[in-house]
């Protein structure tokens, strides 16, 4: 199956929503909640009330979701972290957990105007879309019921790729252009197949898992994006509220 038809499959079984309520933001939280707490206890349980994870940067943050069309089900969630550039003490997550992992130069945060900055940071899929049909019974039932269709479930590897379309859409929307993210290498290898051309900028270390951090401007990333992937970003950015043009970037590089 080609890349395009993928993308196409994707937008059949999924659809990208801006969590831009109490209500999506919480369903946000339960996923987080879900995979970072219960499934690899990348936080503690007792630090997520009644099964929701969240944190200091979530108020600084766009959050979006997606959604499963047949069942309403969330499948998965990503946010972009906004520090605001008048708040001395606004960093971004990586600032402030991993500052001895990032290497000095012209990619490093500081050296670039804090109302640039953001970070793709707590992106998430929930286990029950990570595991192909027959693999293993998911904690909420059999995933026969939820996906009988081989077309469908090889749409899945595609919810990653999507979250993070969608994040530049929001980044777009934010006028940002440094964005930054903390991410295993392997993950910024698709991303890089994707068009998505992230640089390391950091050591990798055990944080919650393998990681590095990882910077790409917002311009090279819709320039460098694949063709067979525009037309899903295109339409991600018009559900999100961005402009969908390639090359049309409002990105702020002066504080």
């Amino acid at each position: 199956m080609t890349a395009v038809s993928l993308a196409r499959a994707f937008e059949r079984y999924f659809d990208i929503v801006p969590a831009d309520t109490p209500g999506l933001i919480e369903r946000a939280f339960r996923v987080r909640g879900d995979v970072y707490c219960k499934e690899f206890g990348y936080e503690r349980e007792e630090d997520c009330p009644n099964g929701l994870e969240s944190d200091e940067f979530d108020h600084w943050s766009k959050h979006c979701l997606v959604q499963h069309v047949g069942t309403g089900r969330t499948a998965g969630c990503v946010r972009v972290v906004e520090p605001p550039s008048g708040d001395p003490q606004a960093l971004l997550p990586l600032q402030m957990y991993c500052a001895a992992s990032l290497w000095s130069g012209p990619l490093h945060p500081h050296a670039n105007p804090k109302a640039s900055l953001c970070e793709v940071s707590r992106l998430a899929v929930h286990s029950d879309f990570r595991r192909r049909q027959g693999e293993s019974k998911s904690p909420l039932g059999d995933m026969e019921a939820l996906a009988d269709q081989e077309l469908e479930q090889r749409s899945y590897p595609l919810i990653s790729v999507a979250l993070f379309l969608a994040a530049t859409a929001l980044v777009v929307r934010g006028g940002r252009s440094h964005v930054y993210a903390m991410m295993e290498p392997r993950l910024a290898r698709l991303l890089r197949r994707s068009g998505l051309a992230f640089e390391q900028v950091g050591e990798t270390i055990d944080y919650h898992g393998k990681r590095a951090a990882f910077h790409i401007h917002i311009d090279a990333a819709l320039s460098g994006m694949e063709q067979a992937l525009l037309h899903l970003y295109r339409n991600l950015a018009r559900r999100l509220g961005a402009d969908p043009r390639i090359g049309t970037c409002l990105a702020n590089d002066e504080g």
